[in-house]
Parts: structure tokens; C-alpha cells; sequence
């Protein structure tokens, strides 16, 4: 019998930067018509490993089959020419340009101008027509609720990364990878997703999946891989382990609780929202968050619910309402009130909002209380050194260097850094959209621990998630969002993920 050849062959992979081995003799194998997850905690190399097989990084070793036939992918084109796409965590779509415009980039249908002619012939301009209506097609096909004339840098972070899914299928051809293409997703559109990719299965593809949500997993994959430190420790067939096997694969140790305890005193109202609107975006929106208390908020992609806590915060501000923290009212339209009086935002795209990518760790740490660092209007580097390894240490940043480039941080390593620039500014009010999204189990359960601390030394905590399990497991109540309103207020401990759901999506009355 002739063995089957794989769509994907990576062997011996390895790859450092700057002396710092990332990647160690890495095989992988991915045969048409599999999902093949690729697991392992933030920095293990998975991205690093990805970016190698889209041409974007040279490997030191290795070599690179496509159906049996060594390929040299050493830029982006080569590899979309020899059939892999790659769905990016951190998305790299073009914002100024339309829907339709980013999933035909590069592929735009031309139309023929009469009288007009370059060396080549007859001059051609984009059919800007069949560009809309093929890309219309394409997103009615695979469900996407989207406008293809919609300006992308407009859009959610949601509504972008599905964009983003869209333009790789229509570049796949043999192998498509797709790193945490989920954490910005809701519920029905990661079960959307599932639906396209069984579709994609069923064409032939070779599908590689990075996801730190396990569950997601489980409904999906065939085969796995496991990295750690940059090296393969496990390969073999989904569900051949158990969740706690992969998780001492993953983390080299056992993680006790994903979800730990909380053991926090509830006291007075620190935040209140009053009548918050900002139609018709959202309206009519009040809650209070105390002393001591996680409320969570979910919803539906679109519900408003990151325009709420932008509002909140004054970077976009409402135009009614009115915000409160600790009693006294907040001006609505500078952060800098906010900041001052003891409100941190984490910001739903680490990337595009939060962070400094060319600037080192330190400096993001800081960069909401510079003031605590100034003698004589000069900043001082020893005090901001300092500041950053405390907060490095307490939060268990990798690597644990104050100059080390944020942009060069894996995405859990990020975020922490976001979260060490509210610890250092001192916060008492926070608001964390999507905290843990595109972070590995082992860091997501340091994160908790951090928000429980926060909690049980008085802090007030508003956290956004797309994470149903994750709101349950965390918060004491959730509100729940529709179309820019508050619908529901339910107790976590007492209700489920389809009452959620239900809220979140049917009309009622």
C-alpha cells in the first residue's frame, strides 16, 4: 500500500534571534483533510515556527516540504505561491482600504480600458464592481455578517479578524494555518467558523490551528503538537491525552486551578455609570461595580460593549450620561482625569491601542504614572528600571529584561505588561476588555490570580470576554449586552452559558 504523502512536511526546524535559540530540530507533519493543532504556552516558538512557514523568518535548519517537494519560502509571496496562507494572531490587514479590497489584495479582478495602453498592452484598472460582488459572495458563504465596502480600520476587532479568515482561504491552496483566529470571535461566530472549516477539510486542506483554548480543540482537531521552550515534546492523535497530560506538556508542571479562588470583601461603590449613551452606538447604560467585585460584561460582537468601556474611560467619550468613581464625577472626555483619579483601561487590541511596540518594556510599564519618576521635570532611569523589574517579577514577564522591545514579546507577555502599567499607576478601578485573548492556559490562570489579588485588596474590576467559561469562572455578576443595551444582569455562579446566550441574542418580549 503507497503511503500517503503529507500536505506539510517541517523538519528539523530551527531558528535564534540574537543568540537566543527559539526553535530547536521542530518536526511537523500535516496531512490533507486534518486539522493539526499546534499548542504550548505564550513564547514556546508556535508563532515563530508559523512565520518560518510563510516565508516571513529564515530557519537556521530545517527544510520545508509542500506534497512531498522541498520548497525555499523565504518571503510571503513564495510561500502564498506554493499554496500556505496564514491567518496572523496580531492582524495584518491594510485599514484604509475596504473589505473586499483586503481579501482580493494583490488578486483585485482588472477590466480592460479601450484606447489606453502600457508596455503590456491594453492598461487595465481594478473592476471595482466584480470586486464587491465577489467578495459579497465569499462572505455570504461563509456567514460573515460584513459590508464589502466597510473601511477595515473602522471595524471591530472582531469583524477584522474576520476579514483577515477570509482573505486566507481565498490564498490557501494546500495549507492554511490559523493562529487564535477565535479570540476575538463570539460563541456563534467561532461555531461559524467550525462550519468553514469542515468545508475547508473536506476540500483537501491541510488546516494548522494555534489556539490557547483547549475546548475549541476538542470539537476540532485530529492530531497534535505540543512546543515547549522551542522544542516538540509531544506529537500524536487528538484525545490519546488527557487536558492535565497536555497541560504538564505545555507548562513542564501541573497547573492546580485554571480558575483559582477568590476570597474578597465586598465595600462601597467605587465605579457608577448613570444613563452612559452615545446613540446608536449604545444608550441607557447603568451598573455600579464594588469595592472587592468582578462584574463581567458579554455579548454579541457589536453589542457596544468596548464603546462602553472606551467611554468609561474617556477616550471616546459619550454625549450623555454620567461616570462616577469613588463619588466624585469623571469629565467624560479626558483619560487623563480618568488615569489621575485611579481608572486603568487594557485595551481589546494590545497592538493598535495599549502599546509602545518600539519602545522597551520598561517605558510601557511606566508610561501612565511618568510622574512618580520625574526629579527636577527629568526622568529618572533608575527608578523606572526598578519600577519595571518589580512589576516583571510580580507578573512573571519573559523575558525579564526592562529593555527588552514590547513588540518582541509574545502576546501573554504583552499583556501582563499592559496590566503592570495599571498596577504601577496604581489603580483602584479596572476596566479589562478581553484580558486574557490570545494567552496560554498557564498565563491566563497567572492573570486571574493577579485579578483576584486586585479584587481582595479593594479594587473594583470590569471584565469584558468573549470567554463565556471565563466570565463564569471569574466574576461575581455579569451584565449582559444587546444591540448597544443592558439586557440582563445574571450571577455567575447561577446561571449558564446558553441563559447568557439567550439574552444575548434573542429579542424578547
Amino acid at each position: 500500500m503507497t503511503e500517503m504523502i503529507p500536505a506539510l512536511e517541517m523538519r528539523g526546524i530551527g531558528k535564534s534571534f540574537a543568540g537566543n535559540q527559539v526553535l530547536s530540530g521542530v518536526n511537523l507533519v500535516a496531512q490533507s483533510g486534518e486539522v493539526h493543532a499546534l499548542v504550548g504556552e505564550n513564547g514556546a516558538g508556535k508563532s515563530t515556527l508559523m512565520k518560518i512557514l510563510s516565508g516571513v523568518h529564515a530557519p537556521d535548519a530545517g527544510e520545508i516540504l509542500i506534497d512531498g517537494e522541498k520548497r525555499e519560502l523565504t518571503r510571503p509571496a513564495e510561500a502564498i505561491a506554493a499554496g500556505v496562507a496564514m491567518i496572523y494572531q496580531e492582524l495584518s490587514l491594510a485599514p484604509h482600504l475596504t473589505v473586499a479590497e483586503n481579501i482580493f489584495l494583490g488578486r483585485e479582478p482588472l477590466r480592460s480600458v479601450g484606447g489606453a495602453f502600457d508596455l503590456n498592452g491594453l492598461l487595465k484598472w481594478i473592476d471595482r464592481r466584480e470586486l464587491e460582488q465577489r467578495a459579497k459572495r465569499l462572505l455570504d458563504d461563509y456567514g460573515f455578517r460584513l459590508n464589502p465596502r466597510a473601511i477595515v480600520g473602522r471595524l471591530s476587532a472582531a469583524d477584522r479578524q474576520l476579514v483577515e479568515i477570509t482573505r486566507a482561504i481565498v490564498e490557501a491552496k494546500r495549507v492554511i494555518v490559523m493562529d487564535e483566529p477565535t479570540s476575538s470571535l463570539t460563541s456563534q461566530e467561532v461555531e461559524e467558523l467550525f462550519r468553514l472549516i469542515r468545508d475547508l477539510k473536506a476540500r483537501g486542506l491541510a488546516i494548522i490551528y494555534i489556539s490557547h483554548r483547549l475546548e475549541e480543540l476538542e470539537a476540532i482537531a485530529n492530531r497534535m503538537t505540543i512546543l515547549r521552550d522551542g522544542i516538540a515534546v509531544y506529537t500524536g492523535n487528538w484525545g490519546e491525552i488527557t487536558t492535565d497530560e497536555m497541560i504538564r506538556h505545555m507548562a513542564g508542571r501541573e497547573l492546580k486551578e485554571i480558575f483559582p479562588p477568590r476570597q474578597a470583601t465586598v465595600g462601597d461603590i467605587r465605579l457608577k455609570v448613570t444613563g452612559l449613551g452615545r446613540p446608536p452606538v449604545f444608550e441607557k447604560i447603568d451598573f455600579e461595580v464594588r469595592a472587592g467585585e468582578v462584574v463581567g460584561i458579554a455579548g454579541l460582537a457589536g453589542a457596544g460593549r468596548t464603546e462602553v468601556a472606551e467611554a468609561i474611560f474617556g477616550a471616546d467619550p459619550a454625549t450623555e450620561g454620567r461616570v462616577e468613581l469613588d463619588g466624585v464625577r469623571l469629565s467624560g472626555n479626558q483619560p487623563g482625569d480618568a488615569i489621575g483619579r485611579g481608572m486603568g483601561l487594557l485595551t481589546e487590541d494590545r497592538k493598535r491601542t495599549g502599546l509602545c511596540l518600539n519602545l522597551p518594556l520598561a517605558t510601557n510599564i511606566t508610561l501612565a504614572n511618568v510622574g512618580a519618576l520625574l526629579k527636577r521635570a527629568t526622568i529618572q532611569t533608575k527608578l523606572e528600571t526598578g519600577a519595571a523589574e518589580r512589576y516583571i517579577r510580580k507578573l512573571n514577564i519573559r523575558p525579564p529584561s526592562p529593555r527588552a522591545l514590547v513588540g518582541r514579546l509574545s502576546g501573554g507577555n504583552q499583556q501582563k505588561s499592559l496590566l503592570g502599567r495599571w498596577l504601577f499607576a496604581d489603580s483602584k478601578v479596572f476596566l479589562l476588555d478581553e484580558p486574557t485573548r490570545g494567552v496560554d492556559v498557564a498565563a491566563r490562570s497567572e492573570i486571574y490570580r493577579e485579578i483576584n489579588e486586585l479584587a481582595e485588596n479593594g479594587a473594583a474590576i470590569v471584565m469584558i470576554s468573549s470567554d463565556l467559561p471565563e466570565l463564569l469562572g471569574m466574576a461575581d455578576r455579569i451584565l449582559i449586552m444587546r444591540r448597544g443595551r443592558m439586557v440582563a444582569e445574571v450571577l455567575a455562579r447561577e446561571t449558564t452559558q446558553e441563559e447568557i446566550l439567550r439574552h444575548a441574542a434573542v429579542e424578547e418580549g
